[in-house]
């Protein structure tokens, strides 16, 4: 896989985040729709993450990983939380707009570092 690819791929997932944007605000549910792309993006997430710690023997957790895996996880309780009807309480809302807002900021990051950054392969 090149960066090219992953570029791409990069830009469809910010495409999704503008299509969200636009859906939940002509819709008028912008917090269940974002509630859904979190738990997409959180559920992706930990597919990838377990697909590449299968192959080691022992595995042993960075503390920096471990944050991330309990913020994606805290962000995926709330996502989930928020599609079985509590979407309008406002503690729900604002946690559901901070991870999107922490998934925006971290795909727009990793797009201007592959920008950047030529690489010959990723993995």
């Amino acid at each position: 896989m090149n960066d090219m690819v992953v570029s791409i791929i990069l830009i469809i997932i910010l495409c999704c985040h503008l299509a969200v944007l636009i859906v939940g605000y002509k819709t008028g549910e912008t917090t269940l729709i974002i509630s859904y792309l979190n738990a997409v993006f959180v559920i992706g997430l930990f597919v990838f993450w377990a697909i590449n710690s299968l192959n080691k023997k022992q595995y042993n957790f960075e503390m920096n990983e471990l944050y991330v895996i309990c913020l994606e996880a805290f962000i995926l309780i709330f996502a989930l939380y928020s599609s079985i009807g509590f979407h309008n309480k406002t503690y729900v809302k604002v946690i559901n707009s901070i991870g999107f807002g922490i998934h925006l900021l971290a795909t727009a990051g990793m797009l201007y570092f592959i920008s950047t950054f030529k690489f010959d392969r990723l993995f």
